[in-house]
């Protein structure tokens, strides 16, 4: 018998780890998966899905509407052209604006909450480079953004490819839209996913991540429209670029193929502006969160 309150001693024996040793490659996965959860609301409250599906749901439903509208109007019109749909090009007109919102919203979440709760003294303690932790981040949110921003495109493309009286003709004089689409979607997601995580680097606080993301599209749009409708000469024309969405926008038209009308800029110099910001922001932002991890 054991006298009351008296302290036992067990002896369990040393249990050794039976279990599978990953590599580096592996815990890169590990986060990067753990930020497409994040991005998604995956794994948590109803509250926390709300805000980015809601956004996801602002770019997708209009496709998936005008698909449906061209359908009734096709089977109910007695000429099937009375309706058209938007141009892959023209869809990012719209679709710009709740993109740029699910940037600033959701990218915060993978990096601000990690800083305010002290979580990435722990990811430094694991034998992950920091480097490894901001660069799986970095991927992880361009994964989903590239996935919201290119599907509304591939909901257009499935749809003119049934609508179309000579399939194989079709194919053969559109498929080229494929890739096209695929570098415009992805263009807009990295452009998005470098300027959301690089302001979310600054700060602990999401609110003050989103609000930073906003100021620099909505403020920079100003800037950008106010050189290109007031001013004129090649000074005004290199302001104009700071207005990113417009920027975007051009590179999308020209990558595209799709004319944008009379622009102050090239198509082919907002694109090479833009990738060359990406890599610019990506960059700050690695080294940035380098030194945020290691403290």
């Amino acid at each position: 018998m054991t006298a009351p309150g008296g302290a036992e001693i067990f002896d369990l024996g040393y249990q050794g780890y039976d279990g599978a040793r990953t590599g580096r490659s592996s815990r890169r996965r590990a986060i990067w998966r753990d930020g497409v959860r994040i991005s998604l609301g995956l794994g948590r409250g109803s509250g926390a899905k709300v805000a980015p599906w809601v956004l996801i749901a602002f770019a997708l439903v209009p496709a998936l509407l005008l698909v449906v509208i061209a359908a009734f109007v096709g089977s109910a019109a007695s000429d099937p052209d009375d309706f058209e749909l938007p141009s892959y090009a023209e869809y990012y007109e719209f679709a710009i604006i709740p993109l740029s919102l699910f940037a600033a919203v959701v990218a915060p979440l993978l990096v601000c909450p990690d800083r305010r709760d002290g979580v990435l003294s722990l990811y430094a303690a694991r034998p992950i480079a920091p480097l490894d932790y901001a660069a799986s981040r970095w991927a992880a949110f361009a994964t989903v953004a590239a996935g919201v921003a290119c599907l509304p495109e591939a909901i257009l493309f499935v749809w003119n490819l049934l609508d179309a009286r000579d399939t194989g003709e079709w194919v053969s004089e559109n498929l080229d839209l494929v890739p096209r689409f695929l570098a415009a979607g992805l263009l807009v997601a990295f452009v998005l996913t470098a300027l959301a995580l690089l302001v979310s680097s600054f700060t602990a606080r999401r609110a003050y991540a989103a609000i930073g993301t906003l100021a620099v599209l909505f403020v920079g749009a100003a800037v950008g429209g106010i050189a290109e409708g007031s001013f004129t000469g090649p000074l005004s024309d290199a302001v104009s670029l700071v207005s990113l969405t417009q920027a975007i926008q051009d590179a999308v038209h020209w990558l595209l193929g799709d004319d944008p009308g009379d622009r102050p800029v090239p198509g082919s110099v907002s694109t090479l502006w833009l990738a060359g910001l990406t890599v610019a922001l990506t960059a700050w932002y690695l080294r940035r969160m380098e030194r945020v991890v290691r403290g």
